[in-house]
């Protein structure tokens, strides 16, 4: 799976431990597609020992395609948020099998799951439409996703999913500390597939953006460390 081929780029470090690359699809949004959304949630996430270390940026942002009334939100006036669909069977193996070497990357050098070649062409025809807001992080959740097999034949949609734990109303630039055997509900930490998601809501309008997040990767070979990480978010 070349698990190790991202790791190595320098651009792939965060904090302690490199969240390089997830198990994601990637496969072009195409010209008719919208790609996935833009935002800046994450200020970092790593491992320390078995520690899972979270910080949330200070001022989040999300992108939309949004009618606005004197340059602000007009509540009621989003146009829907699509969902990325996840793709199951082969096309869930190929989500984890490596397929992020050639994935398009994000912030802190991520993969960017259902991002494709046209997504520039696609914002540019659609620039009119698109804009950055101000967010606030409603709700945060960390879930155990299950082992490497389990996440590849089934890998969830961008969107919720039961959380293992779950906090409400974060501040801006909050942080944790969650140990893996909490993450995991367990007696010791395990290997396999997490993801740590976000509730994004309007700063000034409160409108409800949804769920996204991150899905990582967590091997223990000698000492734990996080492999692959991905963006996982709806579509724009």
């Amino acid at each position: 799976m070349d698990r190790r081929s991202f790791l190595r780029s320098s651009s792939a470090l965060v904090g302690g431990a490199a969240l390089s690359s997830l198990a994601g699809c990637f496969g072009g949004s195409g010209s008719s597609s919208p790609p996935p959304r833009r935002a800046q949630v994450f200020e970092d996430v790593s491992l320390d020992g078995r520690q899972l270390q979270i910080q949330f940026v200070s001022d989040p942002r999300v992108e939309s395609r949004v009618e606005t009334t004197e340059g602000s939100l007009a509540v009621g006036q989003l146009s829907p948020v699509g969902v990325a669909s996840g793709q199951k069977g082969g096309g869930g193996a190929a989500r984890g099998s490596g397929s992020y070497s050639s994935a398009p990357r994000g912030r802190h050098g991520w993969a960017v799951w259902h991002a494709g070649n046209d997504d520039d062409d696609w914002r540019e025809n659609h620039q009119d439409e698109l804009r950055m807001y101000p967010a606030m992080i409603g709700a945060a959740g960390v879930a155990y996703l299950g082992s490497d097999q389990r996440y590849e034949d089934d890998p969830p949609d961008a969107g919720p999913v039961p959380w293992d734990k779950k906090w409400e109303n974060q501040q801006d630039g909050e942080s944790h500390t969650v140990p893996l055997s909490e993450a995991a509900p367990s007696d010791a930490p395990r290997e396999g597939w997490y993801r740590v998601g976000t509730k994004l809501v309007g700063e000034e309008s409160g409108t409800d953006f949804g769920w996204q997040g991150a899905d990582f990767e967590i091997d223990n070979e000698g000492t734990w460390q996080i492999d692959k990480a991905w963006h996982v978010r709806p579509r724009v």
